[in-house]
């Protein structure tokens, strides 16, 4: 299991995950991960739909799904060949909009 600041990233074709804890309680993480998916779909041009507590999110070569907890935030995206180039980027806009959100 990754700690609570942990992130990895192997292939393309491989899933990059990214987990945070919280102290939020799922309804207030909901809501922060509503403004966080908000952010990026907006940036990235993708859409995003609730299934319980997952929210699913994809689009053009990528897919992926953020699910809550009541206690932790986990993130799992699966990058096409041509975004995976730009990985760094896309992980590092997650991670900090967790950050910033989660706090």
């Amino acid at each position: 299991m990754l700690s609570s600041s942990q992130s990895y990233f192997a292939r393309p074709w491989e899933i990059m995950k990214i987990q945070r804890d919280h102290k939020l309680g799922k309804d207030g993480v909901r809501k922060r991960v509503d403004e966080i998916a908000d952010r990026l779909c907006a940036k990235y041009g993708l859409r995003s739909s609730w299934n319980n507590d997952c929210l699913n999110i994809d689009g053009s070569g990528v897919n992926g799904s953020i699910a809550v907890t009541d206690e932790t935030v986990d993130v799992d995206v699966r990058l096409g060949f041509a975004l995976s180039m730009l990985e760094g980027t896309i992980r590092t806009s997650i991670e900090d909009a967790l950050d910033e959100h989660l706090s």
